[in-house]
């Protein structure tokens, strides 16, 4: 996802790319995710006023991963605004070579190419949950037999004899987010 900058022109670069599998495959291999039909795409444009180039556009598709609780399919629907600034890095330049970790919106480039692929991870995986889940009331897996419990209901017999046991008792009081 690289970009020449005499490329971009006066009127800007137009973009729509494909976020493909491959593409999140080497750029997030710890994500988890995959586009699911119709795909993920960033559509925006590069655009270069002076020295810099302006990267804005937004990321959109959903993502196919595995929910957290049940461990059945779930969609994330991506929906992700993209605005970056980046800055031509200069000889002597500290401020590029000091470039905050935190900051989304600045990056800097070095000869006559931007790359996109960095940002475009970034604001994925800043996106992406932490625990995805098939629906916002998922019930998950029985803890004693493995049962998905929005298929069926639990009538684990085991269940029933944990409510004696007052450590049983205790951790089930436990909220866990």
């Amino acid at each position: 996802m690289r970009f020449k900058i005499k490329e971009i022109g006066e009127d800007g670069l137009k973009l729509d790319l494909p976020i493909t599998a491959a593409f999140l495959a080497e750029e997030c291999p710890d994500l988890g995710g995959v586009p699911e039909s119709p795909g993920v795409w960033l559509r925006g444009q590069l655009l270069q006023p002076g020295e810099d180039v302006f990267l804005r556009g937004r990321l959109r598709g959903p993502l196919l991963t595995t929910c957290s609780r049940c461990l059945e399919k779930a969609i994330f629907p991506l929906n992700v605004e993209v605005n970056v600034s980046f800055i031509r890095k200069t000889e002597g330049d500290d401020a590029a070579d000091e470039e905050e970790e935190g900051d989304v919106d600045v990056a800097y480039f070095d000869g006559e190419e931007v790359n996109l692929a960095p940002e475009i991870r970034d604001q994925i995986v800043l996106a992406f949950p932490i625990n995805p889940l098939c629906k916002e009331d998922c019930a998950g897996l029985c803890a004693i037999c493995g049962g998905n419990r929005n298929q069926t209901p639990c009538s684990c017999a085991a269940r029933e004899s944990l409510k004696d046991n007052p450590l049983a008792a205790a951790l089930g009081k436990l909220k866990l987010s």
